[in-house]
């Protein structure tokens, strides 16, 4: 694909890693048809990529992709893209050897992508019969500990520039100095323990049958963390499957209970709550789990993300 050179990058702390790591770096985006790629009517209509190789060289690769579909009148609305203007345009049939590639060999980075662009680049590609794509090194930006919100969000609580929200390539340089600024408030460590890879994502039917299935064997749910990575979905993503069994009553609540840390999360939620949960912070959940992470004496340490859930739950029903 012809790359254009980008003389100027600004990205020193994204070369480092490449160097380091003796890998590209490709920071990407799409812009589609539809909200998620599990609809029926999604499409790709615009591809776009930032590469950092090794040697320090930025690169840049962004095209139009006529997504054989219909584009909805709110996403035009969304990213400015008409039909007419992908018309003509290679389909993405053009693309999926390359991205298959990328995904193997480089570490990606990108926001909300694990769910979104690596998922919608994974069903294109088998849409198109061009083979299985797995992310081997992922970095999902939004998955780091100061990050919440939406892109734009992040980018003006840092003061980074925006040229044109939901176009990929601008989304593109807003994310890559995203990334140079969480690399340098958080360090390449903390950047390494959230690289991993990204599979297809099961449906949550399937992921829903599996977690029955395997209770109805066992009498117990699977392993989440392992459950998670096996199905190509978030750990939050696979506890709220195992929440909804439980809601549902298919599954009892002591099947994922820990009791010491819902004993502690009894003295301790509400007065974080009524100090965390105001104006934008209000019913989200990292902020509560900051909150709690700093009360005396100690948070138990099966005190996770699924225990808060179920703590929360638990409260509501007082």
């Amino acid at each position: 694909m012809p790359e254009g050179l980008c003389e100027q990058a600004g990205l020193p702390r994204l070369q480092a890693v490449a160097a380091a790591r003796g890998q590209v770096v490709t920071v990407l985006d799409l812009e589609t048809t539809e909200k998620s790629p599990a609809f029926a009517n999604f499409g790709i209509t615009e591809v776009a990529m930032l590469h950092v190789y090794p040697d320090g060289r930025v690169t840049t690769i962004t095209a139009l992709v006529n997504p054989e579909r219909s584009i909805p009148i709110d996403a035009t609305a969304l990213t400015g893209i008409r039909e007419c203007d992908v018309q003509g345009k290679p389909a993405w049939v053009v693309w999926a050897g390359y991205l298959i590639e990328v995904a193997r060999a480089h570490v990606t980075v990108g926001f909300h992508s694990r769910g979104f662009d690596c998922q919608g680049i994974i069903r294109q590609n088998e849409r198109y019969g061009a083979g299985e794509t797995v992310f081997g090194c992922h970095l999902d930006i939004a998955d780091l500990p100061p990050v919440s919100g939406t892109l734009a969000a992040m980018a003006a609580r840092y003061g980074i520039p925006v040229e044109s929200a939901h176009r990929a390539m601008s989304d593109v340089w807003t994310t890559a100095r995203l990334a140079e600024r969480m690399l340098s408030e958080l360090g390449g460590g903390v950047i390494q323990e959230h690289l991993d890879a990204v599979r297809r994502m099961s449906s949550r039917s399937e992921r829903r049958d599996d977690l029955l299935t395997h209770y109805g064997r066992h009498s117990a749910l699977p392993d989440l963390s392992q459950f998670a990575v096996t199905h190509g979905v978030k750990l939050s993503t696979a506890q709220n499957d195992a929440l909804s069994l439980v809601d549902e009553g298919h599954v009892p609540a002591a099947v994922l209970v820990d009791y010491e840390s819902q004993e502690w999360s009894a003295e301790h939620v509400a007065s974080a709550i009524e100090h965390v949960w105001q104006g934008e912070q209000d019913g989200k959940l990292k902020p509560l789990m900051e909150a709690l992470m700093t009360v005396v004496p100690a948070v138990p340490g099966q005190l996770d993300y699924l225990q808060l859930r179920l703590a929360l739950r638990l409260r509501a029903k007082l």
